[in-house]
């Protein structure tokens, strides 16, 4: 075999890879590697010749002492300089990268998606490049985790580094920055400045953002104009604040987003959606042109762009509904960020009723000047406007005929029969409606059979329309089981419906857009408590 037969066994990614890559600028991959290092089975591997050199600090060596022709030294040559080359190069295997991988290891953020709090340490996650596990937090039914790491607040975000919980977001901001000296500083180095950055986030915090709960709370055009107004004077003094501490740089900062910038930039992100909301101006450029102008530049930039939904896509709906649950699930299928407005259906909002002036119905879908209405039509306008994330409709005309027509049939045939239950008054009365409900989910068995053709979903490998649609209801079916002991999927009657609705609630885009059923129990129990008392009156 000729000597320029070289194969370099690795992963791009990898550091100790890099360094042979450096020495012999390779990038040829190959599949031998259990073959070639079946002692440790890890990359690097140095194929040479047919003979296989592993571990990266030994092929370096390996390359420097075989091809001394071939380009400069790698190694020093005289044996002292190399001994302490070769002392140095241990040091940092076992000493600096060690830390370096414990220091980006373990870190886990419990938080909420929608939460500006939680945005601030994503941001400072990024900005510093740190991997993290983010777990989802139901701050209506607060998990054991969030309990136990923040006993005091019980509040989101709580950041857990190797093991141990740091809690609330200005601390969990200087404590990344402490933590992980390597990327760029979040806060500034003179002590000066950061007692300054300091300041103006103990302002935001304490005296700026309240107002921003104040005018959401504020009823009617008067009293919002007075908060407003209250508004524009905090707006001013940091108008000043970031023309004195930015020295005429993009950021309060500087160069790059720091302490102040995250701070008040997470809050811009909700002040937006109250400003399409209730068409009013709170951060006006034309009386704060230097913060308009940041604010811009705040959202673009590539460590916040991902993290801070951006309200040009609003959903207006309630958790609990199954019909909004299936925005929010096509949503997530295709990975597009969207803020999500809880509505109070007794007590509509003007936004609803101007998004929806026919029905006066959630869900609604606010694509930057369009309204789309009804849980079936923003399904379909979601999956013909993103077309880059997996297809929810069969792209087969005859498979998007035959998907259209069983969510119909869900809606138009079936699900009224859910509404029977719970009008059914007695044993006897609930019974027979469970029956019509176990028979009515009989042609769904044959459709999935059908449709699925052996896989997991009606849609094939991925949850599609259909399953989008009749799996919203399944948390409610699992709630009415639990109350009231009534069966709708039998594993007798349905077995594959059953098998597919476990699978459905287990979907990564599932989890997270539906209420837990121990959650929808109680909503179910407010829900008959108050239907007895109206007709005990």
């Amino acid at each position: 075999m000729a000597e320029n037969d070289v194969k370099l066994l690795g992963s791009w990614p990898s550091t100790f890879v890099m360094r042979p890559r450096i020495a012999l600028n390779l990038s040829s991959k190959s599949d031998l590697l259990l073959k070639s290092n079946p002692v440790y089975k890890k990359i690097p591997v140095l194929i040479h010749d047919g003979k296989s050199i592993c571990e990266s600090l030994n092929i370096v060596q390996y390359i420097d002492e075989k091809w001394t022709n071939s380009g400069p030294s790698i190694l020093p040559l005289d044996p002292y300089d190399r001994a302490i080359a070769r002392f140095w190069a241990c040091y940092i295997d076992d000493k600096l990268l060690r830390k370096l991988a414990m220091a980006t290891n373990c870190v886990k953020l419990l938080g909420s998606w929608a939460s500006p709090f939680v945005n601030r340490v994503e941001i400072a996650l990024k900005i510093k490049s740190i991997e993290s596990e983010f777990i989802q937090q139901n701050m209506i039914n607060k998990g054991e985790l969030l309990l136990k790491s923040n006993p005091v607040y019980k509040k989101i975000p709580v950041l857990i580094h190797d093991e141990k919980p740091i809690c609330e977001s200005l601390v969990i901001l200087q404590y990344i920055d402490e933590a992980w000296i390597n990327g760029p500083s979040i806060l500034p180095s003179d002590p000066y400045d950061r007692a300054i950055a300091r300041f103006w986030t103990a302002y935001i915090d304490e005296k700026w953002y309240p107002l921003v709960a104040e005018y959401r709370n504020a009823e009617g055009k008067e009293a919002k104009a007075a908060v407003v107004e209250k508004m524009s004077g905090g707006n001013l003094l940091l108008e000043e604040a970031f023309i004195k501490i930015s020295k005429g740089k993009s950021f309060f900062g500087g160069d790059r987003i720091g302490y102040v910038d995250i701070v008040l930039g997470s809050l811009l992100g909700w002040v937006k959606v109250i400003e399409i909301m209730d068409e009013m101006k709170i951060l006006d450029e034309t009386k704060t042109p230097s913060l308009a102008e940041w604010d811009e530049r705040f959202f673009s930039d590539k460590a916040v762009k991902d993290i801070i939904p951006q309200p040009e896509k609003l959903v207006l709906g309630t958790q609990a509904s199954p019909y909004a649950n299936r925005v929010l699930i096509a949503l997530n299928v295709k990975s597009v960020d969207y803020e999500f407005i809880q509505e109070d259906t007794s007590n509509k909002s003007e936004l609803l009723l101007k998004s929806n002036p026919v029905h006066k119905k959630i869900p609604v879908l606010i694509h930057g000047d369009n309204f789309i209405c009804e849980s079936l039509v923003i399904v379909q306008y979601i999956d013909e406007t993103w077309t880059n994330g997996p297809s929810i409709l069969p792209s087969n005309p005859l498979d998007r005929a035959i998907a259209r027509f069983w969510v119909a049939y869900i809606d138009d045939k079936w699900l009224p029969l859910m509404s029977d239950l719970g009008k059914a008054q007695g044993e006897e009365a609930k019974l027979e409606v469970q029956e019509k409900l176990q028979e009515a989910l009989v042609p769904l068995e044959e459709a999935f059979v059908k449709c699925s053709k052996g896989k997991s979903f009606f849609g094939g490998d991925n949850i599609g329309y259909i399953d989008i649609t009749l799996g919203c209801i399944l948390g409610w079916i699992k709630a009415i089981k639990i109350m009231l002991g009534i069966e709708i999927f039998n594993v007798t009657k349905t077995p594959g419906l059953v098998n597919w609705g476990d699978r459905f609630l287990e979907d990564k885009f599932v989890k997270g857009a539906m209420l837990e059923p121990e959650k929808l129990v109680e909503i179910l129990k407010l829900h008959l408590a108050k239907r007895e008392a109206n007709n005990a009156n």
